[in-house]
């Protein structure tokens, strides 16, 4: 890549702009994340130890001492489990809640009353726990360390005279997390009804004592003391032995064993499904819009660099005096540009009359102003240049992601394909 840059024009660019040097980008990528704390570690550390801790778990008996009864705070430990695969990857900013929330609940719910294994297990949980917790920490101090680089190499800070962007940002992933927050809580409460209800009528029902006379997949045949065959309903009648004494509650056609009360488990897992994404998506749309309004509203430090378009729709962002493109020092998805550029559509004919040409991707390297200031899982705006070397605005459609060493765009045409429709990206 020898070709000069394609220049920005002068008036494009806010006064007393830097570049934004090599030395000063080499710094900006050595205070990126430690290797250790990426999720490939992180994640399967707490995968493999979880399900290490319920294989060795010992499962209690359903008995009269002992009533099966709906378990919430397992349900909460495992909702927590679950999404942390997820967290430890995307949102560290959740991880660092959620981590220490799960590994306070297994050192106090489960390890205590735990058989050796069991507590060695979860004890490896709460390590691995630890670890997720510090890797997520890592992450959010390199962007910190990274956005102050930035400022410094800028110096300087502009505001925008027209918002970059929509300001919609975030909006559709808060009102999809109230939604599903407002069904997991209708979930909750719908759990929590049905328990008071099968205790209400629990209280009303005679207590017969019955001894177990057979058994089958969902039922348990039983006899009581006056002689009767009753029939009961069981969901774990593998726990009752031919032969031992149960009680059952019998209220008119009512009736159920006394070991085993109400099961939520229905509204328990509703509750997951929807609780896990409303989490998470409320996490992002708060995330989105304090970046939106940060891009639209705020002064923004601003760095002279070189950017190009690579045959995936990605940009990759250099620093100003690598004009060879040798080290790209982080990519991202962008926006199409705002309607500032007079460049006429590409067309030969009228529609019916001609043949639209194929687009045109212009790998070349571009003069840009980088507008924020760049972190890995970032958002941010850029003012460049299209292939005519007009003035255009676009901003990051997704986050900004350092590459991994050895990684390069592509910048070889693919076999020409007759797509139809335009490409989102600036070209």
């Amino acid at each position: 890549m020898s070709e000069t840059p394609v220049p920005i024009p002068s008036g494009s660019v806010p006064a007393s702009t830097p570049a934004w040097s090599s030395t000063d980008a080499a710094r900006w990528t050595q205070a990126g994340p430690a290797s250790w704390a990426r999720p490939v570690w992180s994640v399967p550390a707490l995968l493999i130890t979880v399900v290490w801790a319920i294989a060795v778990e010992p499962v209690p008996r359903c008995s009269d001492a002992a009533p099966c009864g709906p378990d919430w705070s397992g349900m909460v430990q495992v909702g927590l489990a679950i999404g942390l695969l997820y967290w430890l990857a995307r949102l560290p900013e959740l991880t660092l809640i959620a981590a220490p929330t799960l590994a306070a609940m297994v050192a106090w719910g489960e390890v205590p009353d735990a058989g050796r294994m069991s507590q060695v297990a979860n004890g490896a949980v709460i390590g691995a726990l630890a670890f997720g917790w510090t890797a997520a920490r890592e992450r959010l101090a390199a962007r910190s360390r990274q956005r102050r680089i930035a400022q410094q190499a800028a110096g300087v800070r502009h505001r925008l005279s027209e918002p970059v962007g929509p300001l919609t940002r975030g909006w559709l992933p808060l009102a999809a997390g109230l939604v599903l927050g407002a069904l997991a809580a209708g979930a909750v409460v719908s759990g929590l009804n049905g328990i008071r209800a099968d205790e209400h009528r629990a209280a009303l029902a005679v207590h017969i004592t019955a001894k177990v006379t057979g058994r089958d997949d969902e039922t348990v045949r039983v006899r009581t003391d006056e002689g009767r065959h009753i029939t009961v309903g069981a969901l774990y009648p593998e726990d009752y032995g031919v032969g031992i004494t149960v009680t059952v509650l019998e209220d008119s056609s009512w009736r159920r064993l006394a070991a085993e009360p109400y099961d939520a488990f229905g509204p328990q897992l509703l509750a997951l499904a929807a609780g896990l994404p409303a989490l998470s998506l409320l996490t992002v749309g708060v995330l989105a819009r304090r970046r939106t309004v940060a891009l639209s509203r705020a002064p923004m430090p601003v760095l002279r660099a070189l950017n190009l378009t690579d045959h995936e729709g990605r940009i990759w962002v250099y620093a100003a005096d690598d004009t060879a493109g040798r080290t790209p020092l982080f990519t991202c998805l962008c926006t199409a540009p705002l309607p500032d550029s007079d460049e006429p559509a590409n067309h030969t004919g009228h529609a019916g009359a001609g043949k639209e040409e194929l687009p045109f991707v212009d790998t070349r390297l571009h003069e840009a102003v980088v507008l924020g200031a760049p972190y890995d899982s970032g958002e941010l705006a850029l003012i460049t240049t299209d292939r005519a070397g007009h003035p255009i605005t676009i901003r990051s459609a997704g986050l900004v992601r350092i590459p991994r060493t050895g990684r390069k765009p592509l910048l070889d045409a693919p076999a020409a394909t007759d797509t139809g429709s335009d490409s989102p990206h600036p070209r």
